[in-house]
């Protein structure tokens, strides 16, 4: 599958997401500023949020826990983060010049309609959105790559939901995305090890989207397969709004992606093998040395010793051994 100018496969590298979601407050001179720093960071997309406040949140909707401490209205606090979908094609046409992928969040069928037509490549689905049918009909119709988090949903719900992927032939177009939808996510909250349940049992290319205060668990993800990974990131974490103190500023961002990079170098292949770096440490390995006798001695174990300073001779292997135990010295 492709999303952008990027492969996404398991034998294609890590697809790194730069999750500016509202961070950026509305402000479009904002949202182009987090743009440059996700292309100059090295992510190979930036993601934002697509909504009509109206169609997605009833006016006197509960604040999740994390948001407790904003003193405003739920409803207000959502209605003053959305962002017209002309300044999203703005945004849109800025990251095509800066040569880095938008993506975004649909969250009501308005603007899924208006980000198929904007020409995005692929649909993040939100976790609030994954028991919602309804809408991931629609999503579904359209025939691109989805990226569908997990979050606050048993493994019932997320059985239901691939069973109704399955049915419209798309999941060989599904990323499923590991996350914890809580903002900072607690490291024993994480639950890496469902990307292995969820790529056994699904047969599906598996994400983690991480919302912990460190990049721990991004590199752990990284490391049991996970092929595409996102975190949010902001210009500053003191800005106001919802999502900024749980978020990486610049530098922080700059470190994360260099570290899982590092990671997927590291992870090399399945096969073992003396690497080129480790052929001018050969003479570190033992090599098999008898001791001085007479001719037509039979050689014995007690004439032998291991000794290591050259990368040439007979390594002290029980397969070179028994060729060696009972000859006699010529």
């Amino acid at each position: 599958m492709k999303i952008g100018n990027r492969k996404i496969g398991k034998n294609e590298p890590v697809y790194i997401i730069a999750e500016a979601g509202v961070n950026h407050n509305n402000d479009i001179s904002l949202a182009f500023k987090m743009v440059d720093i996700a292309q100059n960071c090295g992510a190979d997309a930036i993601k934002f949020q697509t909504f009509k406040a109206s169609k997605i949140q009833l006016p006197n909707s509960v604040k999740p826990r994390y948001q407790k401490n904003i003193k405003k209205n739920y409803f207000d606090l959502i209605k003053s983060l959305e962002t017209s979908f002309n300044d999203q094609t703005k945004i849109f046409n800025y990251c095509k010049k800066k040569k880095i992928t938008f993506l975004s969040t649909p969250y009501d069928e308005d603007s899924l309609l208006f980000l198929d037509k904007l020409g995005v490549t692929a649909f993040k689905i939100s976790s609030s959105d994954l028991t919602n049918h309804i809408f991931l009909k629609e999503i579904l119709k359209k025939k691109k790559p989805i990226i569908l988090s997990t979050g606050i949903s048993s493994i019932k719900e997320v059985d239901e939901t691939l069973n109704l992927i399955s049915k419209y032939n798309m999941k060989n177009k599904l990323i499923l995305v590991q996350t914890t939808s809580d903002y900072p996510t607690p490291n024993e909250d994480v639950n890496l090890r469902v990307l292995l349940e969820y790529s056994k049992h699904y047969d599906v290319i598996t994400g983690f989207s991480d919302h912990t205060e460190d990049d721990t668990a991004s590199l752990g993800a990284v490391a049991l397969g996970a092929k595409l990974v996102e975190k949010h990131f902001t210009l500053n974490k003191k800005l106001s709004g919802p999502d900024q103190s749980s978020s990486l500023e610049p530098m922080e961002l700059k470190t994360w992606i260099k570290k899982i990079r590092i990671l997927e170098r590291s992870m090399g292949t399945s096969k073992k093998f003396i690497t080129s770096s480790e052929k001018n440490n050969q003479t570190m390995r033992k090599i098999l040395v008898i001791k001085p006798v007479k001719k037509d001695t039979k050689i014995s174990y007690d004439l032998l010793e291991a000794m290591r300073g050259n990368k040439n001779g007979v390594l002290p292997l029980q397969s070179n051994l028994k060729k060696i135990v009972g000859k006699k010295v010529i």
